[in-house]
């Protein structure tokens, strides 16, 4: 094996992933205890967030010069270490772990690793992004059957799977995106009303449309898009902000309205926030409902075609993201 390997670093705070991160030379490292070595075969793409972690705005994380990016990987075991006996080298694993996906190998905590059955880009788009989506509509959101569900940003790598599971449960599908090619893909994966947002006023097509209110929102762009959701959400109905990419890496907005209970309180409507991270008790659930739908021939995997290769490839990977090209997740493939 190789002595050395390449990984992505942050060499610079400056809020731009091509400026503040450079590509280094990482000495070859054995599993330890409870280790395993994986050889990456691809990584998620989180472009909002690996743009704010080269600012240093991620509140829980205080980067350094060296701090290693990345977030998601796929790929294969190559080596294992001491104690460690339910992984063996050859299995496929996947790892949700800060510093883990621009690399080509990583040492991983076995224990958190998730085994799956082959090392795919559409098995990387599930874990975690898909079971993020499966456990904030069935555990936080409640979904049920027989619902108007609106998702934002339903194109991208979250937003295709909950669009699905929606509709698997039996529910009407609002899908919002922003061009008129991810429309059409939208209705082609069962949306009952996709609303292009860059050619409909959303508020005036949720009062014409939906006079009866959503009875569950999931937005991850925030601004204008959940404050119009707040105002729409139904008798008992629920909003999840899961994200709010409109204005993440902006300053504050002080905005002048009514105070938000006033919108709610007779409704007994409510707005709940939701990390994956902060329910880890619901992960394996989540994983298993996610996989088995997939395994089952009962959900389809959005990975955008536009190839991105190797740790070189990982600064056009996250502009082509946060420049909205993308249908479904982008990945980073290790050759």
């Amino acid at each position: 094996m190789t002595r050395t390997y390449r990984k992505v670093v942050i060499r610079e705070v400056t809020g731009d992933f091509r400026t503040a991160t450079h590509v280094v030379d990482s000495p070859w490292a054995e599993p330890g205890p409870g280790q395993v070595l994986m050889r990456n075969r691809y990584a998620g793409v989180n472009g909002v967030f690996d743009k704010n972690l080269c600012a240093n705005r991620i509140r829980y994380v205080n980067v350094t010069p060296g701090y290693e990016m990345g977030v998601e990987a796929i790929g294969d075991v190559v080596a294992v270490g001491p104690d460690v006996t339910h992984l063996k080298v050859g299995d496929a694993i996947a790892v949700a772990k800060l510093g883990s996906g621009y690399r080509e190998y990583y040492l991983a905590d076995a224990a958190k690793a998730v085994q799956v059955r082959e090392a795919s880009a559409e098995i990387l788009t599930l874990i975690p992004t898909g079971i993020s989506a499966w456990v904030g509509l069935h555990e936080i959101a409640r979904m049920t059957s027989g619902e108007t569900v609106a998702i934002s940003a339903a194109a991208g790598g979250i937003g295709h799977v909950l669009v699905q599971l929606a509709k698997l449960a039996g529910n009407r599908v609002i899908a919002l995106t922003r061009s008129e090619r991810k429309a059409a893909a939208l209705r082609a994966l069962g949306a009952d009303r996709v609303i292009d947002t860059s050619s409909e006023n959303l508020r005036e097509v949720l009062t014409r449309e939906f006079p009866q209110g959503i009875d569950l929102a999931y937005d991850t762009v925030g601004g204008d898009v959940f404050d119009t959701f707040v105002d729409h959400v139904a008798f008992r109905g629920r909003v999840i902000i899961s994200g709010h990419t409109s204005d993440f890496d902006k300053p504050i907005e002080d905005v002048l309205q009514p105070r938000m209970y006033r919108k709610l309180y007779w409704k007994s409507a409510t707005v709940r926030g939701f990390q994956m991270p902060a329910y880890p008790e619901y992960f394996d659930m989540g994983c298993r409902g996610i996989l088995d739908l997939y395994y089952g021939g009962k959900l389809q995997v959005w990975v955008d075609p536009t190839p991105f290769v190797g740790v070189d490839g990982a600064a056009d990977a996250v502009e082509h993201l946060l420049n909205g090209r993308n249908l479904g997740k982008v990945v980073v493939r290790f050759p």
